[in-house]
């Protein structure tokens, strides 16, 4: 009876260690997971927070690097634009100093070989004739636009009176001059000729009148690239025009007794039969050559890139 009493004992006290324990267990379950959850997701939370910094600092090290790039670029469009104008003020500077630039004289006898002939015709406009109007082409804009820029410069100011040359057959050059001009007191006088010259020739201009008088060809040449500018001295040729019209250059002279020998001139009529003004015609060669050696003008492609044009200076 007591041995059975003491079992039960045993057995009772068995279970409730049992159950406490469990329950002691379930406790520690309960209380232990949440917590490292709740951990895990602050630690998360924290780590989220470092990759947002990151992200801001990204963000500010890219805006700082944009803002680096722009005034980089910056600098660099302010010292294209800075090169850019100094080159074009040096380059205006030469253009310029063209303008007063010394004649060059070509006492050469006129080329058999090798040689390009350009004939030119200069004659009077009559009002009454009818024939296709000779409009000034860009050459001649930009000469005159120079011409303004560098006197309000300070540089060589000049009254300059622009003529357009018709081009006949790609070798012919026509000009017509009005009365105005056989008044004028000329003090200078250019045949402007604008030639391609890809293989860079030099070209050298004779006056067929003036070779054959031994007198030299004045001029003066400028090269860009693979064009050439001639300009060559008309002056005596004017005085000729103007002494056979009666005009501002009649009156005597040695430079006209030399202009009447060297360019002979016929006095045509107006419509109405009244002379006034002659006609001349000229042959302009253009020699072209390499290290002193003769080169075709043609096979070298030197030829008329503009038709040509004359600029007049007057008082």
């Amino acid at each position: 009876m007591d041995s059975a009493r003491c079992g039960w004992i045993v057995l009772i006290l068995l279970s409730g260690v049992t159950w406490d324990c469990g329950v002691s267990g379930h406790a520690v379950k309960t209380r232990g997971f949440p917590s490292e959850a709740a951990d895990e997701a602050s630690g998360s939370t924290l780590r989220a927070d470092e990759a947002s910094g990151s992200t801001l600092r990204a963000d500010e090290a890219s805006g700082s690097t944009l803002r680096a790039d722009e005034a980089s670029g910056s600098t660099l469009r302010a010292d294209a634009l800075k090169r850019w104008r100094r080159a074009d003020a040096e380059a205006h500077r030469e253009r310029c100093a063209e303008l007063a630039a010394p004649w060059r004289e070509n006492a050469q006898p006129v080329p058999r070989d090798n040689a390009t002939l350009l004939e030119l015709r200069v004659k009077p406009f009559h009002t009454g004739v009818s024939r296709d109007p000779v409009f000034p082409g860009k050459t001649l804009f930009s000469f005159v636009r120079r011409v303004y820029r560098c006197c309000r410069e300070g540089v060589l100011c000049r009254s300059v009176k622009g003529i357009p040359g018709r081009l006949k057959g790609g070798t012919d050059v026509e000009f017509l001059l009005s009365r105005e001009v056989f008044s004028l007191r000329v003090t200078r006088a250019e045949l402007h000729l604008h030639l391609s010259n890809p293989h860079h020739l030099d070209v050298h201009p004779v006056l067929s009148a003036l070779s054959k008088r031994g007198l030299p060809t004045r001029y003066t040449r400028g090269s860009r690239g693979d064009a050439v500018e001639l300009q060559v001295d008309l002056l005596l040729l004017l005085q000729r025009l103007q002494e056979a019209a009666g005009g501002a250059g009649a009156g005597g002279g040695p430079a006209v007794a030399d202009a009447r020998q060297v360019f002979p001139s016929s006095v045509p009529r107006d419509p109405d039969g009244a002379p006034w003004g002659p006609v001349l015609e000229l042959g302009l060669v253009l020699g072209c050559s390499r290290a002193g050696w003769g080169v075709p003008c043609g096979t070298g492609g030197v030829r008329l890139s503009h038709p040509p044009f004359m600029a007049l200076y007057y008082r």
